[in-house]
């Protein structure tokens, strides 16, 4: 029997001044070329690297789902199946900011104790798992996340 979804948030790198800084390089590469500075090698070299990155953080997405026993997050393409925080494991829960810094920027992170799943903004759901380990959920809904994972662990109970 399939759980039914309680809360579910898509987020997609959409932030414009990411794009703007990852055009940068590209356009840099083609004056290079216009100048005669670059050769036409190396500029084909740096457009497929962008290319290569624009197609990664185009499709990457980080879903997370609360559905009856547990939460769920998949961060596509790196996840190829959903990572699972079965509720019994659970120990508390609080909406949180979150700091790009401690974690060295956004998408999976992992820090002594705690892995984050970020795509952009500064708050999220921290949950603190009877492993001793902490798992911070980016969402741009974070109240909505909170309420959603306090409702399916009292039902738990």
């Amino acid at each position: 029997m399939a759980s039914e979804v309680h809360y579910r948030e898509t987020q997609r790198y959409r932030q414009p001044w990411l794009w703007a800084l990852l055009v940068v390089r590209p356009v840099l590469a083609l004056v290079g070329l216009a100048r005669g500075t670059k050769s036409k090698r190396d500029v084909v070299r740096e457009l497929a690297a962008f290319g290569g990155v624009a197609l990664l953080l185009g499709t990457a997405r980080l879903t997370t789902e609360v559905r009856d026993d547990a939460l769920y997050l998949k961060f596509e393409p790196f996840h190829r199946s959903f990572r699972r925080i079965p509720f019994d494991e659970v120990t508390g829960f609080e909406a949180t900011g979150y700091s790009p810094v401690r974690f060295g920027g956004w998408g999976v992170r992992w820090t002594p104790g705690t892995t984050a799943y970020t795509v952009s903004g500064r708050s999220g759901v921290e949950i603190d798992r009877t492993n001793d380990r902490s798992t911070y959920v980016g969402s741009k809904r974070p109240e909505e996340l909170l309420a959603a994972v306090q409702e399916a662990t009292e039902r738990t109970l």
